[in-house]
């Protein structure tokens, strides 16, 4: 049986999650911790819930969960009219299940919902499979990423650390700095950044956010809409958008005190900056395109890389920066052409912001553990004092983290 999923099928979740590493593996406290907190808070209590388009499970003769979907509603226009949005994702079958196509089957069930436009933009490919299976498309434009390597050789070295080959990367380090060294004398178009911005930046607000986003966005055919309950529920969420230390937000101002756009980014523990957001004019991407791969550059990092834009994607060559698709596709489904036509030819707008960005249960940044310590929620559910998150299993839909290629 599918039904909608409930503030009831909570605890069953993590078991239903901790199967993907065995049909036996009993789910640890700290999953349960971190999923009986979150949960609730990602795919049942969010801004605009549309009881019409509810996440799904599917239920054992048992009463056990079987498997789940999760899908969230977001405010949406397009060409100036509101349209019904939905972001699809979190998608699990207990593997003792698969046979049974189920998540085939909850996928089917969630794209005939009364949506407008359904969109999930971190699948991997056997969600890929499924989705175009169904009849969806995949937003090509929407799953590139660029890279710009401020110190090429340490970069490369920061790849290793993610492999755990720690003791090779303590012991390569002094080389890559040398090389890096080499490398700006005699490569100067690999590594240079071209003439610092004059502009000035300070703290993005949601208050600034809210006034400024919808000049900034008005070229957008489709594009979403945004009010304070939405806002500060997506900005309680900014650390949590990749596996990473602070999330910095900074507004980009002229000269003479002209908002030329923003940008909002994490600094992952091996120097790598990760943009969730930046958003300027074609006018104004230059200087707040270089003022952040400054900013980056004085604070150490080795690399920085985020979503590519698709109507700046000229900014991003001129500046050298790898254009290369992610691992993980943006996948679409709606009735009307002319909406996918949105995303075909890049006049819609969507950042990790409006998509599976916030909706993030996996976090392995003490950072964010420690803000979830400090939450009031956690007053009912306790995070142990030593605690080491378990990383996403590779199912439908993978983690965020993974947006930076390899």
């Amino acid at each position: 049986m599918i039904r909608p999923l409930t503030s009831a099928d909570v605890p069953q979740i993590p078991r239903l999650l901790a199967t993907e590493q065995g049909s036996h593996v009993e789910p640890s406290p700290q999953l349960c911790a971190v999923v009986e907190s979150l949960l609730p808070r990602l795919f049942l209590d969010t801004p605009h819930a549309d009881p019409e388009m509810p996440g799904l499970v599917s239920v054992g003769d048992d009463g056990q969960l079987t498997g789940m979907i999760g899908r969230i509603t977001r405010r949406m226009e397009f060409r100036g009219q509101p349209i019904r949005a939905a972001v699809a994702c979190e998608l699990f079958v207990d593997p003792a299940h698969r046979s049974k196509m189920l998540g085939v089957k909850l996928l089917k069930k969630v794209m005939a919902g009364p949506q407008d436009l359904l969109f999930s933009d971190i699948a991997n490919e056997t969600s890929r499979k499924i989705w175009t299976g169904l009849g969806g498309s995949i937003a090509s434009w929407y799953g590139l990423t660029w890279v710009k390597a401020l110190q090429p050789a340490q970069f490369a070295l920061s790849m290793l650390h993610d492999r755990r080959f720690g003791k090779l990367m303590t012991l390569g380090r002094p080389l890559a700095v040398l090389a890096d060294q080499v490398l700006r004398r005699c490569s100067r178009s690999l590594t240079q950044l071209g003439s610092e911005s004059n502009a000035d930046s300070e703290k993005l607000t949601p208050g600034l956010f809210l006034e400024l986003f919808p000049q900034f966005s008005a070229a957008d055919e489709l594009r979403p809409i945004y009010d304070r309950e939405t806002l500060d529920w997506i900005w309680s969420r900014l650390d949590f958008m990749y596996s990473a230390g602070p999330s910095e937000q900074r507004l980009v101002r002229s000269p003479g005190g002209e908002p030329l756009g923003w940008y909002v980014f994490q600094m992952t523990d091996t120097r790598v900056v990760r943009v969730a957001q930046i958003v300027a004019l074609p006018n104004t991407i230059g200087p707040v395109l270089d003022h952040l791969l400054h900013e980056a550059a004085r604070r150490g990092a080795v690399a920085v890389s985020g979503r590519v834009i698709p109507r700046f994607l000229q900014a991003f060559t001129d500046r050298q920066c790898v254009i290369r698709p992610r691992s993980s596709h943006t996948l679409i489904h709606a009735r009307d052409p002319q909406l996918l036509e949105a995303f075909a030819t890049g006049r819609a707008f969507l950042s990790l912001f409006e998509s599976e960005g916030p909706l993030q249960l996996w976090i392995n940044s003490p950072l964010a553990v420690e803000r979830l310590r400090n939450e009031r929620a956690m007053s009912i559910c306790t995070l142990p004092d030593e605690i080491t998150l378990e990383p996403k299993p590779i199912g439908v839909v993978e983690h965020a983290a993974r947006v930076l290629e390899r």
